[in-house]
């Protein structure tokens, strides 16, 4: 009986040790995202597109895009109007908006997924290191008591 609850102790502590490095690797690769995509937040949201559904790459594709859209952009409180009758300068400030808050949403997912992920790595390392050393501990206990 003891024989058996070994092997089932044996077996707890290499599973526990083997999801660690798995949640460890993933933690990894969601971690390297972030990190790309606090590199370019633009192209990081929705493929470059904004919430309107225009290139936020650039002002001059935004506007193209605005004046092949017969609905423009509009203002808080402004009335439907077509887009070429909205001014380059309106339509800038509303490209600058739109694209600031595209690079606020992609900074703020990027660092919670750093946080998260670098802290799911930290409980991961922590929990693999005492699992390993357990078992460790646990193959040379044995080994002592039989010499002695």
């Amino acid at each position: 009986m003891d024989r058996i609850n070994s092997r089932i102790a044996q077996t707890y502590g290499y599973a526990v040790c083997f999801i660690t490095v798995i949640v460890m690797l993933i933690s990894i690769k969601s971690i390297a995202d972030a990190i790309i995509d606090l590199t370019d937040p633009i192209r990081a949201e929705a493929g470059g597109y904004g919430r309107s559904g225009r290139s936020l790459s650039n002002f001059e594709v935004y506007k193209l895009d605005a004046h092949r859209d017969p609905r423009p952009p509009l203002p808080v409180g402004a009335t439907p109007a077509r887009a070429d009758t909205v001014s380059d300068v309106e339509l800038r400030r509303l490209y600058e908006a739109e694209r600031e808050q595209a690079i606020g949403n992609v900074r703020f997912r990027a660092m919670r997924t750093l946080i998260g992920s670098g802290l799911l790595i930290v409980v991961a390392l922590i929990l693999f290191v005492v699992h390993w050393r357990w078992l460790k501990e646990r193959d040379t206990i044995p080994a002592a008591t039989a010499a002695g």
